[in-house]
């Protein structure tokens, strides 16, 4: 399987600790999405366009993405403190 390129705008990362452990558990995941872009997530939800979202619980935090595959790609739509 190619090597998939992982997008997430920029904004998100004012979502995530500046600093510590739990911001470079999120960033390892985020990350491990370009060799592993079909990886499960904890829970499944659907957007406006009733695409499938993959939700993982990182920490104290829920990674949301969704896989582009056409393009080889991975989109990080949010990230946010899971107990929100």
């Amino acid at each position: 399987m190619p090597r998939y390129e992982v997008f997430m705008h920029l904004g998100l990362l004012d979502a995530m600790p500046k600093t510590g452990i739990q911001r470079r558990r999120i960033m390892d995941f985020i990350y491990s999405l370009r060799d592993y872009p079909y990886t499960a997530g904890d829970f499944t939800d659907k957007d406006a366009s009733l695409r499938t979202r993959q939700i993982k619980l990182v920490g104290d935090y829920a990674v949301t993405y969704w896989v582009d595959s056409p393009v080889n790609a991975v989109m990080v739509v949010d990230v946010r403190r899971a107990d929100r």
